[in-house]
């Protein structure tokens, strides 16, 4: 890794390419924005619904992007090429100091690897999770970030050592807490006048949140029917309900595999992130793969299944059980919670962490 220069950052770029990172880095922009930083701010549009992202920014009080790539869905190659080639037009025109990338997937690994061809400084924000899980793309890109970034926000103690276990310079390592802390006690209290359960006929505590979007449970027809077939299981274990917000992409392949959905399971459209904040609030069990929705489910203290077989959040594993998609798994986390043997310690911050990057970034001397 090359080793930071003492310098102020007086022209910064903001690249996200989903709809968790405009989650994630709203708090950043909204400070910048405060403080009156000089910055742009890129939207890949890796993953791309007008209505979903439209409400998520409507919800989180940020402006546009400055640039839209409108990269959309394709494989890992075309996406990151085209990310590569949208970034680079964009920042010889810009002149920025230095970009920051967020997360793990293909914009990130996109806007990082041609800055670094263009000879500017890279942040990663999220940097040094680790699932070990070598099969998941988002592995290879978050490895791959973190050695050619300049400077490694790592949002836990945990994610600090995993970097610091691969040689990265301490000096480039900053634990900042996680800015998910920060979007959610911003708007925490406004969920309250969300009126969705209202509208679905619900109430707290009555309904098991289901998400899931990842490729590896959702692309191949024997793992989505067996996802489906637990989903089912709880609704009839726990004797609840399950609201489903469907993806767009689960929900192309539960058409194409013909897989039929059972009475118990509501298959609802995609939500902004206040109403998605008071789904989550409410809920008497959360079920995911998304690794957003497992630590805003951790911060707020709700019983957490992740239907995956590996997590890059360690941290929420005193109150998160990985049962992939197995009903005994299911049947053995759920009953850690029934039996209180569980506890949520936040490790994930205070929601100072937008603050403490941005106070970095001013720095004279890295």
């Amino acid at each position: 890794m090359e080793k930071s220069s003492a310098k102020v950052y007086s022209m910064i770029a903001v690249l996200v390419g989903t709809r968790p990172e405009l989650i994630k880095i709203a708090p950043i922009l909204r400070t910048l924005q405060k403080r009156k930083i000089k910055h742009i701010f890129i939207h890949s549009n890796q993953h791309y619904s007008y209505e979903m992202d439209t409400a998520i920014l409507k919800d989180l009080k940020i402006r546009k992007p400055d640039y839209n790539l409108n990269v959309g869905s394709a494989s890992h190659a075309t996406q990151t090429g085209k990310i590569m080639q949208g970034v680079e037009n964009i920042c010889i025109e810009q002149k920025p100091d230095i970009i920051l990338v967020h997360g793990d997937n293909n914009t990130t690994l996109g806007g990082a690897m041609e800055e670094k061809k263009l000879h500017i400084k890279v942040g990663h924000i999220e940097a040094g999770l680790r699932s070990f899980d070598y099969s998941m793309p988002e592995e290879i890109n978050r490895i791959l970030v973190d050695r050619i970034s300049d400077i490694l926000f790592a949002p836990t103690k945990i994610a600090e050592q995993n970097l610091l276990n691969e040689g990265v310079n301490p000096k480039q390592i900053i634990v900042t807490g996680n800015t998910v802390v920060d979007a959610l006690y911003d708007h925490i209290e406004l969920c309250e006048k969300s009126k969705l359960l209202k509208k679905l006929k619900t109430a707290s505590n009555e309904y098991i949140l289901v998400t899931a979007h990842r490729p590896e449970n959702v692309d191949i027809k024997p793992r989505l029917s067996k996802l489906i077939s637990l989903i089912e299981h709880a609704a009839i274990k726990l004797k609840k309900k399950v609201l489903f917000p469907i993806h767009p992409r689960t929900k192309n392949k539960l058409s194409e595999f013909d897989i039929k959905i059972s009475k118990n399971i509501t298959l609802i459209d995609p939500v902004g992130y206040i109403d998605m904040l008071s789904l989550l609030k409410n809920a008497y069990l959360v079920m995911t793969d998304s690794g957003g929705v497992q630590e805003e489910a951790y911060i707020l203290k709700k019983p957490l299944l992740t239907l995956r077989d590996s997590t890059e959040r360690p941290e929420t594993l005193s109150a998160n059980f990985i049962i992939d998609n197995s009903k005994k798994k299911f049947n053995e986390g759920w009953k850690c919670f029934k039996n209180n043997t569980v506890s949520w310690d936040n490790s994930f911050g205070d929601g100072t962490a937008s603050k403490i990057i941005v106070d970095r970034l001013l720095e004279k001397k890295l």
